[in-house]
């Protein structure tokens, strides 16, 4: 890293940690929000102020945050962010109206301690381990349907993506997977530790450099 480039980054770092912990943002337009159901197993992740965030983990994007207060939590996205969408892709047999779409999801909710530096996953889903349904969230830059099955697959899809976020729902039943909008607001469950060391473990995601609150 260059010169000019280390005091940058530490400023965006600084502004992030800032973030996690005081939950500041911009004006937003998009939140998320629920009950977790099993509290207890935030208590592995230790004392302190406990924040989720709605990441792109493999991405290393941080999406949203927002406090965890008992066992209820509001994420925020900023109104300001647009997601780096990319060409929608699904398997033949799939019809989609209009074609062109341009999507991204938010795939992974974290627990975080900044405390501890130790996160936590977060699942939407009907249960805690083996669940019949699961939720996500994805952005689409235009409404868009996706109707049909996969060749070759038992996945189906009954599925609208309006313009920006839509909660979607996949739903598995005897080898047969449905996709499509989400009916009901699912609960939330914490699943065990999956670092003690979140800051290491994933530093595109704490650097501030892929954050929805920096652009």
């Amino acid at each position: 890293m260059n010169r000019s480039a280390a005091p940058r980054a530490t400023a965006l770092r600084h502004a992030l940690l800032t973030l996690l912990l005081t939950g500041t943002a911009h004006a937003t337009s998009f939140s998320v929000g629920g009950e977790i159901r099993n509290p207890a197993a935030t208590r592995p992740l230790g004392s302190g102020d406990l924040r989720v965030l709605m990441t792109n983990l493999s991405g290393g994007w941080l999406l949203g945050m927002g406090p965890l207060t008992g066992t209820r939590f509001n994420v925020v996205v900023p109104g300001t962010f647009r997601p780096p969408v990319q060409p929608l892709d699904v398997c033949p047999g799939v019809r989609v109206t209009p074609a062109g779409a341009r999507t991204y999801t938010a795939e992974t909710l974290l627990v975080f301690n900044a405390a501890t530096n130790t996160v936590a996953t977060l699942v939407q889903a009907d249960a805690p381990t083996d669940p019949a349904e699961r939720g996500q969230w994805i952005y689409s830059d235009r409404t868009v349907t996706l109707r049909g099955r996969c060749a070759g697959l038992n996945t189906h899809y009954d599925l609208t993506l309006r313009s920006g976020w839509t909660g979607v729902t996949t739903e598995s039943a005897d080898g047969r997977f449905e996709i499509r909008n989400a009916r009901r607001n699912l609960p939330y469950w914490v699943q065990p530790v999956l670092s003690t060391a979140a800051r290491q473990t994933f530093p595109a995601l704490f650097s501030g450099q892929r954050s929805a609150f920096n652009r």
